[in-house]
């Protein structure tokens, strides 16, 4: 996996990538070819009853650093969306940071598979998740 991103806390005039990502505050960064790394600060909102994230919005946030990292083997004209995603859930997140990088590990002309470590607080592993794009339309 790549090292640490460095993360600025403060985000208020952080441009997010869509409207999903600023819902849930997940904050993209740069990528290079086959990486994609997204992070978002935890909040109140994010946590179930028991005080925990819960663990929809950590399956978002690796599946949007997924996301970044099929668009570096994208061409123009090309879109590529999630067919599968398995999640191991390792650690509880309550607090501070979660950060998550997506390696692919393996890209053909239709099907990306990827391999994501979310990491919390003392970089702790929160989730090891592997999933599978399907790429479509035509690039031009």
């Amino acid at each position: 996996m790549p090292p640490e991103t460095s993360i600025d806390a403060s985000h208020d005039d952080f441009e997010y990538e869509s409207p999903f990502a600023q819902l849930l505050g997940i904050r993209h960064h740069p990528t290079v070819d086959g990486v994609g790394l997204a992070s978002m600060t935890i909040e109140h909102k994010h946590r179930q009853r028991a005080g925990v994230v819960q663990g929809g919005i950590i399956v978002a946030l690796a599946d949007y650093a997924f996301h970044l990292a099929c668009e570096t083997r994208l061409s123009a004209g090309q879109t590529a969306v999630t067919v599968e995603l398995k999640v191991n859930f390792l650690a509880p997140a309550k607090d501070g940071e979660l950060r998550a990088a997506a390696r692919i590990v393996s890209a053909g002309r239709r099907i990306i598979v990827c391999d994501v470590d979310v990491t919390g607080k003392d970089n702790e592993l929160i989730a090891k998740c592997l999933g599978t794009y399907i790429v479509g339309g035509q690039a031009a």
